[in-house]
């Protein structure tokens, strides 16, 4: 047996000090800003101990939580140990000490899986509770960011779809303004399947859902609606989420990566609908704003930029070649440009040979 064997069953039998003090000797120490750098396996060794033995444990840890120094690693080893053996037990030992390390994740951008805040809250959900709005947008960065496993996101809130968009930005706050409760609303399935957007370009299945979603709401609601949020994309987020590893606090100025996927869905949709100028000037604005350049970052998001360019070419009528002509002009991002192109050439190609 391994001394990582046998760490659940020092921790089983109350010997916790021995256990901190073996993960030190061993070297998995804090990975991050409350990292602790265990494994799953021996995350889940504890999961299985006895309920007894996990309350007894739980209460006992109460107490060396308060003692330790707010900073200390050993602490948030500590909150970590409650969350894993409290979880169904009626006494939720530091439940609030739990939920205040959990509300301050809202204001992270992202963080890494080692830091197994998977943990603490599958602690919550036991409880009956769930994590902030704020808080699951920072589980969702971090699943982009990072690749993380799929298991452990499922047990920290990944699975919910409340709300649809992560909050943070103007225009997804003002998008979820229309949405109603409950997981029926079509205002709601509108943009969950704008977030299926993970392609260069939709496919005709992709098409099909979203016309047919369209269909309870009209086209001039959604119209009218998505061409207003469009108009606050890229205004200063309504709080700034800070980094965990490094000093770049730049991606405050990028699109959040989780609503970017809406973003491009967005843009495709509007050129399902009937054309209208009004369509076609968000479209174009939304080019430009996607590729105004973030230092050390780039455009703020290339793939949005090149799914409005994209859905500029399908747009029929006037205002459309008019408004790739403008961009035509503007635009030197290389790949951005080259859809601006192909766009032209559509339409060129749709009006005749007397125009190309």
């Amino acid at each position: 047996m391994s001394e990582m064997d046998g760490l659940p069953h020092r921790i089983a039998e109350g010997d916790i000090e021995l256990a901190d003090r073996t993960l030190n000797a061993m070297g998995v120490r804090d990975s991050g800003y409350r990292g602790v750098g265990w494994s799953e396996q021996l995350l889940d060794q504890l999961r299985n101990l006895p309920p007894e033995r996990r309350r007894s444990l739980a209460l006992s840890l109460v107490g060396r939580y308060h003692r330790l120094a707010e900073a200390s690693e050993f602490r948030a080893r500590t909150l970590l140990l409650a969350g894993i053996l409290a979880a169904d037990l009626p006494e939720d030992p530091l439940s609030a000490e739990r939920v205040e390390v959990l509300d301050d994740l809202g204001a992270c951008h992202s963080f890494w899986y080692g830091e197994h805040f998977s943990v603490l809250v599958e602690a919550e959900l036991a409880a009956g509770r769930s994590l902030t709005p704020a808080a699951i947008g920072a589980f969702r960065r971090s699943g982009m960011e990072y690749g993380f496993p799929a298991a452990p996101l499922v047990r920290a809130g990944e699975i919910s779809t409340d709300p649809v968009l992560n909050v943070g930005e103007k225009w997804a706050e003002h998008a979820l303004e229309e949405v109603g409760p409950g997981p029926d609303d079509p205002w709601r399935a509108l943009l969950a399947h704008a977030l299926t957007a993970t392609s260069p370009k939709p496919g005709t299945k992709w098409d099909r859902v979203a016309r047919q979603l369209v269909v309870p709401l009209g086209p001039e609601p959604v119209r009218e609606n998505v061409v207003s949020w469009l108009a606050l994309v890229g205004v200063p987020r309504t709080f700034r989420v800070e980094p965990v590893f490094c000093e770049d606090r730049n991606f405050n100025e990028v699109f959040d990566p989780y609503n970017a996927l809406a973003l491009r869905g967005l843009a495709w949709l509007l050129s399902l609908l009937p054309p209208h100028s009004d369509a076609v000037r968000a479209l174009g604005a939304l080019v430009e704003i996607s590729l105004e350049k973030v230092p050390a970052r780039g455009p703020r998001s290339a793939k949005v930029a090149y799914a409005a360019a994209f859905a500029l070419g399908r747009v029929e009528g006037a205002p459309a070649p008019a408004e790739l002509d403008r961009l035509a002009a503007r635009v030197t991002h290389k790949a951005t440009a080259k859809a601006i192109a192909t766009a032209r050439e559509a339409h060129a190609t749709a009006r005749g040979p007397e125009v190309r």
